[in-house]
């Protein structure tokens, strides 16, 4: 092969490395059914749910979605039992049981599974394998279901409806508030996740708000019309994202032109 031809290929094989990104966001009903949101074209599309798996589902609050095995964790509170849904096919497994810690909300944080005990409001932890973690926090302040990751600080934040959003610290202990209730009011929150500066939260009814991360003001940003096509039919109870990396035309053609 000649070297200028040689050379083609390789830029053309580094620039197909450049890409572009599209964000997809999940959402669950406490029914286990599952839905994406393609935030670059507005498709919404069914994922799957906990019943064509075979489950019957309890109630499920929140969801996370894990990068590393492109899987979306449902959290089902009552049955105690973490639930993960492969983010391409929608087939569904147990991923591990909780005993007697009733696992709500849910996040995936440095490679574990993170959410909150509805009981002792406190911050839970496990492994993949579903060994429990033991962390140090006490009880949150304020009731929450909540729980996310902010993508661009690299920690966790929960929300409730009498504290607000605040960050949560791997340990379990309370970091610095973010938004205060005045600031969200009284909007309850199922499950939260980051959007770029902003939140998504899901707060059990049939739409997913948007919440202003400077004034804490919040919006519409599915309507129940977008959620019933995503098969979303119960009341909204967990939503995370996942940012795909997407090749722009130029890298394809740039590719074409290299080889």
């Amino acid at each position: 092969m000649k070297w200028p031809t040689l050379l083609g290929v390789l830029f053309g094989l580094f620039a197909a490395t450049v890409s572009a990104q599209t964000t997809v966001v999940y959402v669950t009903d406490d029914d286990g059914n599952v839905g994406q949101y393609n935030v670059s074209n507005s498709n919404t599309t069914v994922l799957g749910s906990l019943t064509a798996s075979g489950f019957t589902a309890s109630q499920v609050i929140g969801l996370a979605y894990d990068s590393t095995t492109n899987g979306v964790l449902l959290f089902d509170r009552s049955a105690n039992t973490v639930y993960t849904m492969d983010a391409t096919t929608g087939v569904t497994t147990v991923l591990f049981n909780t005993p007697g810690v009733s696992f709500q909300g849910g996040a995936v944080f440095g490679g574990l599974v993170y959410g909150i005990n509805e009981s002792t409001q406190r911050l839970a932890a496990y492994t993949f394998a579903g060994v429990a973690q033991t962390l140090s926090g006490a009880s949150l302040t304020g009731h929450a279901h909540s729980l996310g990751v902010n993508s661009d600080t690299e920690t966790l934040i929960a929300m409730t409806s009498t504290a607000g959003i605040r960050h949560l610290n791997p340990d379990g202990t309370e970091g610095d508030i973010i938004l205060t209730s005045s600031q969200t009011g009284s909007k309850g929150s199922e499950d939260i996740a980051y959007y770029g500066g902003d939140y998504l939260v899901a707060s059990y009814d049939r739409q997913l708000y948007l919440v202003n991360g400077s004034t804490g003001v919040s919006s519409v940003f599915l309507t129940t019309a977008q959620l019933t096509a995503m098969g979303i039919t119960g009341s909204v109870s967990g939503v995370d994202l996942n940012f795909q990396a997407v090749p722009e035309p130029g890298t394809w053609a740039l590719l074409l032109v290299g080889i």
